[in-house]
């Protein structure tokens, strides 16, 4: 399970094909009365290679990985729309 979180997390960060090595780990997990919710901090920490030069590509670009997730997040909400108005006739 950690080592899905953590290929999730370089991927998200752009730093699947950039570093030496990563890892994760839970630093502290409670509960919040506020909110009622459940509450885990996750420290990440990347180690990048020292080659500088390498040069980010489209691929392993952070925006370009940040662009298609807002992308995918508008499709999802506007199939989302879209089925709740069918729904509505």
């Amino acid at each position: 399970m950690w080592n899905k979180i953590l290929t999730l997390l370089d991927v998200q960060f752009g730093f699947q094909s950039t570093k030496a090595s990563s890892k994760v780990k839970k630093l502290w997990q409670g509960y919040d009365n506020q909110t009622n919710e459940n509450v885990i901090w996750l420290e990440y920490r990347v180690r990048v290679k020292s080659d500088k030069s390498t040069q980010s590509d489209s691929r392993t670009d952070p925006k370009v990985f940040r662009q298609a997730a807002v992308e995918k997040q508008r499709s999802v909400m506007n199939d989302l729309i879209a089925r709740s108005n069918r729904l509505k006739r």
